[in-house]
């Protein structure tokens, strides 16, 4: 069996590209590919409304799959048979000028064109096995990606997913070369989630070779997949193993760097005893001038976390503990935020005297911090407690020293203004 790459001509031999006969049957190919796709979706809506016993509807060919002849293979071996070393050379050269032309297609703003011969080229790395196809596969997922070319990216994606099921998925496995080639494809095209699972294959393999560097290499590459899927539950268990290198190797800057990450990871993931346990775990690693001004923070965060729990004895003392870290630090926003959290939490528990007092401490920091804004949002917040506590003198002293404010900054007087005049006429005895 000979495979046509070229012609002669003049004694000269010349790569032979997609002939007019195979390019009208790869079109016709398309077409009737994104006409299911057309019919498909338009029948979407009758599908969701058929019974769970009925068949589901037929699915478009990947164009990918449909093997069409071709002319740089016209005698395609038989099954369980391959090509010979000389075809497949002669073959390759024929591949390449197949990218050449697909790649000039696209230069010239011909998407649909060059796309069509980059589908046929994808379908011929077939008979150089798995790994070189995958390679290839990845190549032009690489530029469909970047055209923005969803059809394509589709069709790729759902090929390596059949080639990592034939070869990655029975009893005996795959080569490690092929695993790491369709987890690149995979990635290639954002399909994360085939990406992740490849990825824990790799995992599996690299802890049973006892390869610590490509463990923690591929748990690195985990936990940033996970992070753009904002699955942060899952996030937190690569980075847990990547902590546990870092402090192996007493990596204290990536200790650091992966605990405040998991910080992060526990917060978004809405697990309070995980973020608590972190942050108290920082608290005791910062000793550096530059980390100890971290503290405050990580402090107010975790008596939020306690707040959250329920355990509002611990979150009263945590507050208490951020509010002193963030003065003597003259970090007044954090302080400010402590505080104002502190007194909320002691108003809602109705204790008022305990929480005018921090509110008289809220107001010495905005002072200090030179926070109009903010004095004058805590005497409101003031004026409202003694309101609760029908106090009406001090209640309304408070309002009165708000409105003060308000006027320097003109914005709000009306408001303090109704809400003194409405005191006084509350406070007015009947006779």
């Amino acid at each position: 069996m000979k495979i046509i790459t070229g012609v002669k001509c003049g004694g000269n031999r010349y790569p032979l590209g997609p002939t007019r006969l195979h390019r009208n049957l790869a079109h016709l190919g398309l077409f009737f590919w994104i006409l299911s796709l057309t019919f498909f979706g338009f029948n979407a809506l009758k599908v969701l409304g058929q019974p769970e016993n009925s068949a589901p509807p037929l699915l478009p060919p990947n164009p990918l799959e449909v093997l069409i002849p071709d002319p740089l293979v016209p005698n395609p071996p038989k099954k369980n048979q391959s090509l010979t070393p000389e075809q497949l050379r002669e073959l390759e050269l024929g591949l390449n000028v197949l990218n050449a032309e697909a790649s000039a297609e696209l230069a010239d703003g011909n998407n649909p064109e060059a796309f069509t011969i980059w589908y046929r080229e994808l379908r011929l790395w077939r008979y150089f096995g798995p790994l070189p196809e995958v390679r290839a596969l990845t190549r032009v997922g690489a530029t469909a990606w970047e055209q923005a070319e969803i059809t394509a990216l589709q069709a790729i994606d759902a090929r390596l997913k059949v080639i990592h099921q034939e070869y990655c998925l029975s009893p005996q496995g795959c080569e490690l070369p092929l695993l790491q080639a369709l987890v690149t494809g995979f990635e290639t095209v954002r399909s994360r989630d085939l990406a992740l699972t490849v990825y824990q294959q790799l995992l599996t393999d690299a802890r049973t070779r006892n390869d610590a560097s490509a463990e923690e290499s591929i748990l690195t590459n985990m936990g940033r997949l996970y992070l753009e899927k904002l699955d942060y539950v899952n996030a937190a268990t690569p980075y847990q193993g990547l902590l546990s290198f870092a402090v192996q190797r007493r990596d204290r800057l990536q200790e650091l760097s992966y605990l405040e990450q998991l910080a992060f990871i526990y917060t978004q993931a809405n697990d309070s005893l995980g973020a608590i346990a972190t942050r108290q775990r920082l608290v005791t690693l910062y000793s550096n001038p530059q980390d100890i001004s971290k503290i405050p923070e990580l402090t107010l965060a975790i008596a939020i976390d306690y707040q959250r729990l329920g355990q509002l004895q611990t979150a009263i003392a945590t507050y208490e503990q951020s509010y002193t870290f963030a003065w003597t630090q003259q970090q007044f926003y954090i302080a400010s935020g402590a505080l104002e959290r502190l007194a909320h939490l002691y108003t809602t528990l109705e204790k008022f005297d305990a929480a005018l007092e921090v509110y008289e401490a809220l107001l010495i920091v905005e002072r200090r911090a030179y926070n109009l804004y903010g004095i004058m949002h805590t005497y409101d917040r003031i004026g409202q407690i003694h309101q609760q506590q029908n106090a009406y003198p001090q209640a309304i002293q408070a309002f009165q020293n708000g409105l003060e404010v308000a006027r320097q900054l003109k914005y709000q007087e009306a408001y303090f203004t109704e809400q003194i005049d409405r005191l006084v006429r509350r406070s007015r005895p009947l006779f």
